[in-house]
């Protein structure tokens, strides 16, 4: 089976966060009609929208570090051989991977919180806070897990996708 189904949920994810992106566009086109046209505001519109493009963010950040397409600054990285690329992809893994599961840690312990506590958002939807707190754990657990997957690639020998490939744009 192998490392392919790290890939597979992290795309999985990315996907759903370009829904959850259309989705966040329509529902505020729909609010915005609603108050200023129809003068009838909804109820939901604001919160729920929040919410999917809070999902919709962290979400995609797995994808985003699979696909390289993560904000770069690459003029010593453009000076390196293929080697010290290689060494400075590796160390620059280890660090967020790092990053990610402190994210995760206690991004789990505050959902895990607001669950146990029933802590919700004291607006007219009420929704339970560690519905949005919930995100934190679950995409920083994916992008911690794309961390050792892209490492992984990286001592077998696989070529990352090339800085070129990305700054040029195609």
């Amino acid at each position: 089976m192998g490392i392919s189904w790290v890939d597979r949920a992290s795309d999985l994810l990315g996907q759903i966060a370009a829904w959850l992106f259309c989705a966040t566009g329509a529902m505020i086109l729909w609010e915005v009609t609603a108050r200023y046209v129809f003068s009838a505001p909804t109820t939901w519109a604001e919160e729920m929208s929040r919410m999917f493009l809070l999902w919709g963010t962290f979400a995609a950040m797995a994808t985003v570090l699979r696909q390289r397409q993560m904000i770069r600054i690459t003029m010593l990285i453009g000076a390196m051989g293929p080697g010290g690329r290689r060494i400075a992809e590796g160390f620059s893994l280890l660090f967020i991977a790092g990053f990610a599961g402190v994210a995760a840690w206690y991004g789990y312990t505050i959902a895990a919180d607001s669950f146990v506590r029933g802590r919700t958002t004291g607006t007219l939807l009420n929704i339970p806070n560690w519905w949005t707190e919930a995100v934190i754990p679950v995409a920083f657990s994916l992008l911690l897990l794309q961390c050792l997957a892209e490492l992984i690639k990286l001592l077998r020998g696989e070529e990352p996708p090339s800085f070129e490939h990305h700054e040029s744009g195609s």
